[in-house]
């Protein structure tokens, strides 16, 4: 695939994101997605057969955009909390930079009831999951002490987006900052598995 072509596939799956996270995928609308992209609703056809190939597309994108977080964070030499720290800081951060992505994320992640839940599901079964790989780093160094890693890694996964106020009706710790967010979870983590 030609550079250009990749850079318009790509244009139309942050535009679809959007979408996605915004009307779901029922009142999501392909010629509005080619009109918001700068193309023509034919012109979609080129990158994507149907609505549920460009969706799927989307969902991949989601899974491929947090594992390259989750592999820059697991190849860090450093003790658990520094990774469990830059990992919140990731998570915060996307919602600044990639919120529809974010969204969907969300949705699969703690909904667990996206469109076409098979094909979703085969998608996200490559989700890495950092969280619970970070905590179980650190319970085999002796920095965290449980018998449930993984379950303590999806805990903190869940207090972290408990924090992001995009993703939660009755958002906590309103106005504070991300360094604030991340410094209260990571405090409660120490206390929690110490």
């Amino acid at each position: 695939m030609s550079k250009e072509r990749e850079l318009r596939r790509k244009a139309i799956i942050e535009v679809a994101a959007k979408e996605f996270s915004e009307k779901g995928y029922d009142n999501s609308n392909i010629n509005e997605i080619a009109i918001m992209s700068g193309i023509g609703k034919g012109t979609i056809y080129l990158y994507f057969k149907t609505k549920k190939e460009l969706y799927l597309a989307t969902m991949q994108t989601v899974v491929d955009m947090f594992n390259e977080a989750s592999k820059q964070v697991m190849s860090l030499n450093c003790p658990p909390l520094e990774k469990l720290k830059i990992c919140m800081e990731l998570l915060f951060d996307f919602e600044e930079v990639g919120l529809p992505f974010l969204i969907l994320w969300s949705r699969y992640q703690f909904q667990n009831n996206p469109d076409f839940q098979e094909d979703v599901s085969k998608i996200f079964s490559n989700l890495e999951q950092p969280f619970c790989d970070i905590v179980k780093q650190g319970v085999k160094e002796g920095t965290f002490h449980t018998k449930y890693a993984e379950e303590a890694g999806y805990l903190i996964l869940s207090m972290v987006t408990m924090l992001i106020p995009s993703l939660q009706a009755k958002p906590l710790l309103v106005g504070k900052e991300k360094e604030e967010k991340v410094e209260f979870l990571l405090n409660f983590i120490k206390a929690g598995l110490s």
